[in-house]
This record gives C-alpha cells, sequence and structure tokens, in this order.
C-alpha cells in the first residue's frame, strides 16, 4: 500500500511537469523524476509553498518590462506562485534529496516556473528551530519576454536562454535558504529564500511541510534506535 501511495505521489510530479512543457525538454525533466523516485526511502517529506516578493539586486535590462514592479527601480516585484516538493532523507536526519517543480508570475508579469533536484543538508537545528541549505540543478523556463516590448522600450535577453516559440528555457542552479517550525509529529511551516529560479532573482516563500514518513535512514555504525526520529519530546 505504501508503494503505490509513493509511485501515485512521483506520477502526480510528471503529469504536472508536462504540463508546462515543451517535448524536446522531457528527456531533462524525465531524468530529474526519475532520480527523486528512486532514491533511497527512508524519511520523507512533502511541500507546498505560496512564492511571494522578489528581489533583484543585481543588474536588471529589463526592469522596464516589470509588469508586477512594487517600485520604480524594480527592486522588488510581486511574483506570486506555488512550489511543490517532495523530500526523501538519505543521511539520519540531515541530509537528504529534494525534488521540487514550480508555477508563478513572474517580475514581467509571465508564467513561469523551475524544475530541480537539490541535495539538502541541515546545518542547525536547536528546539522547534532548524535552518536548511540546498543547492543543485535546475531548468528554469518562462512565457518570452519579447513580448512585452512595445513602444521605445525593447527586451533584451538577460543572458542566453534556449528559445523555441514562445518559450524561454535556462539550465541553471538553484540555492535555498530554509527555516523550518516544528508544529507536531508531522507538521512543519516552512519559511524559504530562494536563488537561481529565476534569473538574478531572491524570492520568499512561506510554506507548510508535511512528514510522510518519520522512519530514519541511519548511517551503519549508528546505535541510534529512535535517537532521531520525530518526537514531540525530542524538540524541548
Amino acid at each position: 500500500m505504501k508503494q503505490t501511495h509513493f509511485v501515485k505521489r512521483c506520477v502526480f510530479f510528471f503529469i504536472l511537469q508536462n504540463i508546462l512543457m515543451q517535448k524536446r525538454y522531457y528527456i531533462f525533466i524525465v531524468f530529474l523524476f526519475v532520480s527523486s523516485c528512486f532514491i533511497a526511502r527512508s524519511q520523507s517529506t512533502f511541500s507546498l509553498e505560496v512564492l511571494t516578493i522578489g528581489l533583484h539586486p543585481f543588474d536588471k535590462p529589463n526592469h522596464a518590462l516589470f509588469e508586477n514592479a512594487l517600485d520604480a527601480d524594480g527592486n522588488f516585484s510581486a511574483e506570486p506562485g506555488l512550489a511543490f516538493s517532495y523530500e526523501t532523507f538519505v543521511r539520519d536526519n540531515w541530509a537528504s534529496f529534494q525534488f521540487s517543480t514550480s508555477i508563478f508570475s513572474d517580475a514581467g508579469g509571465q508564467m513561469a516556473g523551475f524544475t530541480d533536484i537539490t541535495f539538502r543538508i541541515m546545518f542547525y537545528h536547536k528546539w522547534r528551530s532548524s535552518f536548511y541549505l540546498g543547492l543543485g540543478p535546475a531548468l528554469l523556463y518562462r512565457n518570452s519576454w519579447k513580448n512585452l516590448s512595445h513602444g521605445n522600450i525593447t527586451y533584451v535577453p538577460e543572458t542566453s536562454y534556449w528559445v523555441d516559440g514562445n518559450w524561454e528555457v535556462l539550465p541553471n542552479v538553484v540555492g535555498k535558504l530554509e527555516y523550518d517550525l516544528f508544529l507536531g509529529s508531522k507538521s512543519d511551516i516552512l519559511i524559504g529564500i530562494y536563488y537561481g529560479h529565476s534569473y538574478e532573482t531572491f524570492t520568499a516563500s512561506l510554506g507548510y511541510r508535511y512528514w510522510i514518513s518519520t522512519k530514519v535512514k541511519h548511517t551503519k555504525k549508528c546505535d541510534c534506535k529512535d535517537k532521531y526520529r520525530k518526537r514531540l519530546k525530542d524538540w524541548f
């Protein structure tokens, strides 16, 4: 029964991503999908995040096209969206792989998204609080900004995108800093900061993490028993 639920989750991610992408990019998506599904299972989580405000502190050649800008210089913009993630731990309770996919409205008001698989470590844990850092390869995609050109304002590609019709696609590296607040044996509230999911952009997120399994994958020499199991009394 557990295996069936796991397969259903993987199929869900695959179908969602197929809706977003052109066929020629499926090979890359399938690679990320398969990598996530066949990582050794132990502790595992599912997360749902709401993407909120984007920060653009670096060069912005197209800030005049920022339809969602919150200030005149385009330093901040509304970039609402959703991100779905599946995570599985590979070393005790501090090292994991996470597969994520997202859809959001970027600074230009265009539909955009990313798919990534990141390696994550928990580098701080005290009481109810824990901090994670993740890094890994990603595929970014968005509706082409060339459609935003008007009058004397012309779209200038920020980097070398792959272009296919109305899509701009970019292989990249995504990083994420995440803070988790323990709520219960299977629930966390998380606050995240993404970078690399959109061109030179930091984006804040707020979400919920559900622990599908709390079974810990210990190292071979670890005589830990239930030392790392997520239980209320272990967090106080």
